[in-house]
This record gives C-alpha cells, sequence and structure tokens, in this order.
C-alpha cells in the first residue's frame, strides 16, 4: 500500500484499486429515479483511515469521479506527513495557481498543511519557509473552505486564534 503522497499521485484507476469500494442507495432530494439504482459511492482507503462518499448525482460513474477527488483533498487534510530537514525542501516547486479541481491540488495542499503543522501552525514561520508572503498564504487557505477549517481546527488545538478571512 502506498503512502498518502504515492496515493495522490495515482492517477484514478490505480487509486481504485488501492480503496474499498461500496455502493448504496442514498436517501433525501433528486427526483423519483434517486433511490431505483445503488448509485452512491463510498471509497474508504488505508484500512479505513481515510474515508470519502458523493451521492450528488444520478448516475455511479459521475459519483464515483467526484468520490476519488473528495478522497484525495481528505488525504491531503487528515494525514500529515513530516517535513524532511535541510534548506529548500519545505518551498513548493510547482504553480500557487491551481484550482480545487487540478489534478496536483491534493498534493499541493498536503504539502502546505505538511510545511504548517512542522512550524506549529504559526502563519508567518509557514510563508517564509514556503517562500511566500503570509497574505499569499492566507488568501490561498481561504479559496478551499476544507482547508480553511482544518487549519484553523489544528490552530485552535494549539491555542492560537483563528485566521480571519482576507
Amino acid at each position: 500500500m502506498p503512502n498518502r503522497d504515492g496515493l495522490l499521485t495515482l492517477v484514478d484507476d490505480d487509486l481504485l484499486r488501492h480503496c474499498r469500494q461500496e455502493t448504496y442507495r442514498a436517501s433525501g432530494p433528486g427526483g423519483q429515479h434517486r433511490n431505483t439504482t445503488d448509485s452512491a459511492v463510498r471509497l474508504t482507503v488505508l484500512d479505513g483511515a481515510v474515508t470519502a462518499s458523493c451521492s450528488d448525482h444520478r448516475s455511479q460513474h459521475r459519483n464515483r469521479s467526484e468520490a476519488l477527488r473528495r478522497l484525495r483533498t481528505a488525504l491531503a487534510l487528515e494525514i500529515r506527513k513530516p517535513v524532511p530537514p535541510g534548506p529548500g525542501t519545505e518551498s513548493w516547486d510547482g504553480s500557487w495557481k491551481l484550482g480545487r479541481k487540478d489534478r496536483r491540488y491534493a498534493q499541493f495542499l498536503a504539502h502546505v498543511l505538511d510545511v504548517m503543522a512542522h512550524n506549529d501552525w504559526a502563519v508567518g514561520h509557514s510563508a517564509e519557509a514556503l517562500g511566500i508572503s503570509t497574505g499569499k498564504l492566507v488568501r490561498t487557505l481561504a479559496h478551499d473552505p476544507h482547508a480553511w477549517n482544518a487549519v484553523n481546527q489544528a490552530r485552535g488545538k494549539m491555542g492560537l486564534v483563528n485566521l480571519r478571512r482576507p
């Protein structure tokens, strides 16, 4: 079983091979066809440590695709990895203009959160380690509500005040 970074770099079909996949009938709004098939998808990886599901669409294929995207984000948000020691190991070598639908976004988010965890969730030290301004780091986090909440929860556990939206 690959580690978090290995899972984040896999193409969808390979990532699915490492997941336990369940289909079920979802309840809720969606018209008369919503509950006629098992179209909702739940994916579990790392022996149940990380789970993602989707029941937004009537198509099982669309739900599976969205659940994979959510699983990548959940891996990035929930699993921390130590930052290796040495100069330049904390900077991100890719683009900072990745959207949440970009395939590399989960890797990017995981790296940013790893650096923040390494710096005890201090924005100033983390931004310096990443080679960007504190404002850019806060704006980047503010674009993703899940990342924003995860950072503020971690900061709260450390006794730090919540970040304010820019």
